[in-house]
């Protein structure tokens, strides 16, 4: 009897075990990925604020710049005039003036103040490039608000240090801004404690915190860096009470659980190949938008999407191009792009020789020539120019700089154009992409979406803008949908445009019917 009791204990017991065990281990996988997946997107909430510390201190620059190209005398009417203009254009700018012999002249603000003998200290920073900031500038109108300044050949300009943290950001998480080269704090935002932050920057971001992540950036093109934390969350604080929670629940708990996990893994198991299967079948569709210049409405272009109908539903590309990545099947559905698009727009394309068409590639063909090969060999006697097959690459295409570099050369020496797509959701910097030789930026949807809105990524496109000019390459603005966008983009020197406006994407005999509708070419096309 006690042998048969110790027996029914320990088979109790084990079964307890083996039921608590896994779900324990699940808890604590979940709390690691919990971990990093919070790591993650507070290391990309790291990077939108540093762009945000760029594009205020840009246009600092860009007003002083702006105040030194105008004539007029010093502290004349004109002069004073002038300096509002540049208040009223510039958003951050909160005061503009002039400064010289260690005293302020005058402002729009403060007025003439030359016999007021207003000191300003000496700078708290001198750039190499000639420009002076003081970090906490008591404003000559008020004792009480303080400004950071930036001066330039007696010229300078007033800029509230939230505008540098002021982030549309519903977790509110703390933000500093600094200056690497003096480890100083520019601006903090609501909540922030000064010294945390910055013993946080000194030490990169590595703060052994049981509260609290870190995470710093640093500006590629100026002395500028920005640390940005947020609360931790963990699954395990209250692993004893989680312990007794699920052996009192014991065996039926382990037995769903059991049968949910098999539920997904069955699931995550045949998407991947039911797409393989629709990649060799070729059950993948390709459709394409209209690519149009701006300034006549033209249609010089197309981009090719993947679609995919499985069993009468729509899956999104973001979905299974993102399962094809990660399975090993990106290239195949690549492949099969490019066979259907050669296909498709064949005949299109050998009687339009300025037309194009542009295809996605993925990072992994980006790393090496693979599709490049292949792309050559599809070519070969089909009358169809390298240009007009151009290549579409996401900023993420480009971490591995190195090999990606040398693909896109080879790209552009085959004579096929390169375009960065999405731009502006990577937050690369002007001086990062100088490194690389592309043809074409375009811009992302969301930051077209704000044009001519009040918010605070409004304030990228004219950025993305300014950088794409610099760079000397063409732009296209995806998601066009209204006249006000089209004509502020054309203000702006951009070139193309896509999106609803123009056309959605379409099939291949759509596309003919509404070239023809348009009269975009002399005589009809017939596939």
């Amino acid at each position: 009897m006690i042998k048969r009791m110790s027996l029914i204990s320990a088979s109790v017991a084990l079964g307890c075990i083996v039921t608590v065990a896994p779900v324990l281990t699940s808890i604590y996988i979940a709390d690691e990925d919990a971990e990093l997946r919070e790591q993650e997107d507070l290391q990309q909430f790291a990077a939108k604020a540093v762009m945000r510390t760029e594009l205020v201190t840009y246009q600092a620059f860009a007003a002083i710049a702006d105040m030194e190209a105008r004539p007029g005398g010093l502290c004349s009417p004109v002069q004073i005039a002038q300096f509002a203009h540049v208040i009223f254009n510039y958003r951050y700018v909160q005061d503009a003036g002039a400064y010289g012999g260690g005293e302020y002249l005058c402002s729009p603000l403060s007025g003439d103040v030359r016999a007021q003998h207003l000191t300003m200290p000496p700078p708290d920073w001198r750039s190499k490039d000639g420009y002076q900031l003081w970090y906490r500038q008591k404003n000559p109108v008020s004792d009480e608000r303080q400004d950071i300044q930036i001066g330039r050949n007696g010229k300078y300009v007033s800029i509230d240090p939230q505008s540098y943290v002021d982030l549309i950001d519903p977790a509110q998480r703390p933000i500093a801004a600094i200056n690497v080269e003096t480890n100083t704090i520019l601006a903090l935002s609501s909540g922030a404690d000064g010294d945390d932050m910055l013993s946080a920057w000194k030490l990169a971001g590595h703060v052994n915190n049981e509260q609290w992540h870190y995470a710093v950036a640093r500006s590629a093109s100026r002395p500028l860096g920005v640390v940005v934390k947020s609360p931790r969350s963990s699954l395990v604080g209250h692993w004893l009470g989680l312990l007794v929670m699920w052996l009192s629940i014991g065996v039926v708990v382990g037995g769903v659980l059991g049968w949910i996990a098999f539920r997904q893994i069955s699931r995550q198991l045949s998407f991947p190949a039911t797409l393989e299967w629709a990649i060799v079948r070729k059950k993948i569709d390709v459709f394409f938008q209209p690519i149009v210049r701006l300034t006549s409405g033209e249609c010089v272009g197309v981009e090719a999407l993947v679609r995919w109908n499985l069993n009468g539903r729509n899956i999104s590309p973001e979905i299974f191009v993102a399962v094809a990545e990660q399975n090993g099947l990106i290239q195949p559905l690549t492949d099969l792009v490019l066979d259907k698009t050669l296909d498709d727009l064949s005949t299109l394309l050998r009687s339009r020789p300025s037309f194009y068409v542009s295809i996605n590639v993925s990072s992994e063909d980006l790393r090496t020539r693979r599709f490049l090969n292949v792309l050559t060999a599809r070519l070969r006697e089909t009358g169809i120019r390298p240009a007009q097959i151009r290549i579409e690459a996401t900023e993420r295409s480009f971490m591995d700089a190195d090999a990606t570099r040398q693909t896109i050369a080879a790209f552009r020496d085959a004579g096929h154009p390169v375009y960065i797509d999405d731009f502006g959701t990577g937050y690369s910097s002007l001086s990062y992409l100088q490194t690389f030789t592309i043809d074409v930026l375009k811009i992302d949807k969301s930051f077209i979406d704000t044009i001519g809105q009040d918010a605070a990524s409004s304030i990228v496109a004219p950025h993305i803008i300014a950088m794409a000019h610099e760079l000397g390459v063409e732009i296209v603005a995806e998601g066009v949908e209204r006249d006000v966008q089209v004509e502020y983009l054309v203000e702006r020197g951009v070139q193309y445009g896509q999106g609803w406006l123009f056309a959605k994407a379409m099939r291949v005999d759509e596309l003919v019917l509404w070239l023809n509708e348009r009269r975009t070419v002399l005589q009809p096309i017939h596939l």
